[in-house]
């Protein structure tokens, strides 16, 4: 599974998503995309929804990729102001990646899916991104 996310594209952001409410997988899952395309419609993500730990709903785990005009600050109010807390960093290296994948898309119960936009998917077939 890491193999994969890490070919998908050149992830720039890991962001960390809560809700106020006690959301269910399909709420989440619905927020978070609405807010996407929304707020930044053209960057690419892959995210997971897990579980919280010591509370009944859900949360969002992603990555991001073309974001670099994306100013995390604004993003994060915008989900602040909407739907609760949230954490967004930059990726540090591939290692974080891939320590995402096997922490959070792998875990029983989790669901996740993935939003390419064209611009990344060229990249990746015209084998600029990643060395493919």
């Amino acid at each position: 599974m890491s193999h994969f996310v890490l070919r998908l594209g050149l992830w720039k952001v890991i962001a960390h998503h809560t809700f106020a409410w006690e959301a269910s997988i399909w709420s989440a899952q619905r927020s978070y995309e609405k807010f996407m395309a929304r707020v930044i419609p053209d960057v690419s993500y892959f995210y997971a929804i897990e579980q919280n730990p010591s509370r009944d709903g859900h949360h969002v785990h992603a990555l991001w990729a073309n974001c670099d005009a994306v100013l995390r600050k604004n993003v994060w109010r915008k989900w602040f102001d909407r739907y609760g807390r949230s954490r967004i960093e930059p990726v540090r290296d591939e290692n974080d990646v891939a320590g995402y994948c096997s922490k959070y898309v792998t875990k029983e119960g989790a669901w996740w899916n993935v939003k390419m936009d064209t611009q990344t998917w060229l990249q990746l077939h015209r084998g600029t991104a990643r060395g493919v």
